[in-house]
């Protein structure tokens, strides 16, 4: 399932001007123009005429859509160059650029992480909550963990209601529904063997991913041309996944729109989308023609990657139902050990009870930090028990100035070095407070541990990252 189109469509909604020709575009799906827009006001040559922090985010976040990461790196950090607001803003446009990257670039934990902090941050605008859910629903989904999807779609379908533009609405309501397809193709009978999804499906039921929410938009919710093409798609894929091929004129109108518009990855992910169809269908000459186009894919550096996983896996199912039984064997036995490999991967991303608390995910804020402040990061973290740790000692061990480290992580995060430290104390904190087997310490043991040392620190400080002081989490 491709991220492309939900991620286009948020950042217009999300823009500070929705109805501009920009987002209009957008939203229309109408990319290569957009970017041509969102190029004539970034790459110009006319004096005193500085494009700001939003105008260089649209570039960067169009270059993303088209794939075009690299561009979108640099526009993101020419973006955080331009930033003049205020902290919270700050820290949450920061977060949101990095989440989005990591989520395109496959980095799901980072992504994850990325967005988490923007849904629990108070001070983050209702909009930019929304939008840090999407992005945690999308990630969920790719990862297997369903029961934390539901969740995310009934956030998204509270906070809708809290906003004016109620094309929100549209979105959630699409989102859901490709997320109910997604999961009902995979839950098809001949497909059991799809061993990385059979044994989500065995976990999960179709209520973790929407089934029985109602529909938030009606007739008078406008219309997003994008999502409408998107939607009408996921209305012929299961025709297809139950042998039906009247439908197939109307994918491959939209395969074709996706290459028209530029979306490679999305074109591919559309293409795997299909073969999956077919295969459930038991079409393998459709799956087949769908997966043409790979053979001149080059698939060194791919192999990471959830795309290429389900490649394989329909390589290995087409060549069974063609009754190539020893090449499906082969390509089943490399899809097999794949699938082994990001399970585990998965597992050390995101873990799960009292371990997923002690032990994050991969760290966010380090991927935000160029390579020598990342450093100054790791010996934070490394020395974070310790209660006369001070910003000096750590500028002191990269070999910079207390003041450039200031402003290193001010720009990056934020967040000064002292409030980062008071932050990720709290966490771990919080962490242990909420393990199930903290309670045979006191509050104040478990603060000693992670270095605060004074009972008003530690009840300041809590309480005003979690709006409730440490025994009430205790108790709950």
């Amino acid at each position: 399932m491709s991220s492309t189109l939900y991620f286009a469509v948020a950042s217009a909604l999300s823009s500070s001007n929705p109805t501009s020709t920009y987002c209009m575009k957008m939203l229309a799906g109408q990319f290569q123009d957009a970017a041509v827009v969102a190029a004539a006001r970034v790459d110009h040559d006319r004096p005193g005429d500085v494009p700001s922090r939003a105008e260089l985010q649209a570039y960067a976040d169009v270059q993303l859509v088209l794939g075009r990461h690299e561009d979108a790196e640099e526009m993101y950090r020419r973006a955080q160059k331009a930033m003049r607001s205020e902290r919270s803003s700050m820290r949450a446009a920061l977060c949101r650029n990095a989440g989005w990257q990591a989520l395109f670039q496959n980095h799901l934990g980072t992504a994850l992480m990325c967005f988490k902090r923007i849904i629990d941050d108070d001070e983050a605008s209702s909009v930019q909550r929304l939008e840090s859910l999407v992005g945690a629903a999308l990630v969920l989904f790719d990862l297997g963990r369903l029961d934390g999807v539901r969740s995310r779609l009934e956030a998204m379908s509270q906070l809708a209601s809290t906003v004016a533009d109620n094309r929100w609405l549209r979105l959630i309501d699409t989102l859901r529904l490709d997320l109910l397809v997604q999961y009902r193709l995979r839950a098809s009978a001949q497909l059991a063997d799809h061993i990385y999804w059979h044994s989500v499906i065995l976990e999960f039921m179709p209520f973790h991913v929407g089934d029985g929410m109602p529909t938030l938009s009606d007739e008078h919710t406008p219309a997003i041309a994008v999502l409408t093409r998107r939607t009408d798609f996921l209305q012929h894929l299961p025709a297809l996944s139950r042998g039906g091929h009247a439908a197939l004129g109307q994918i491959d109108a939209h395969l074709r729109w996706s290459v028209a518009a530029g979306l490679d990855d999305y074109h591919r992910s559309l293409r795997i989308e299909v073969a999956l169809g077919a295969l459930a269908g038991k079409a393998p000459n459709i799956a087949e023609t769908m997966l043409h186009m790979f053979r001149d894919t080059p698939m060194q550096g791919n192999q990471h990657t959830r795309w290429y996983l389900e490649y394989l896996y329909c390589q290995s199912k087409m060549r069974q139902q063609q009754g190539r039984l020893h090449e499906s064997s082969q390509l089943y036995g490399r899809y097999a050990l794949m699938s082994m490999k990001h399970v585990r991967a998965d597992s050390a991303t995101l873990p799960t009870t009292a371990a997923e608390r002690v032990q994050p995910a991969p760290d966010d804020i380090s991927a935000r930090l160029p390579g020598k402040y990342r450093r100054a990061y790791r010996y934070l973290i490394e020395n974070l028990e310790r209660p006369d740790l001070s910003v000096r000692e750590v500028a002191t061990y990269i070999g910079v100035t207390e003041r450039a480290l200031q402003a290193a992580f001010k720009a990056h995060l934020g967040l000064s070095p002292s409030e980062l430290i008071r932050r990720r104390r709290m966490e771990h904190i919080r962490d242990e407070l909420m393990a199930d087997d903290s309670h045979g310490s006191s509050v104040l043991q478990i603060a000693n541990r992670w270095g605060v040392q004074h009972r008003s620190t530690l009840l300041n400080g809590y309480r005003k990252m979690y709006k409730e002081a440490p025994s009430e989490t205790l108790a709950r």
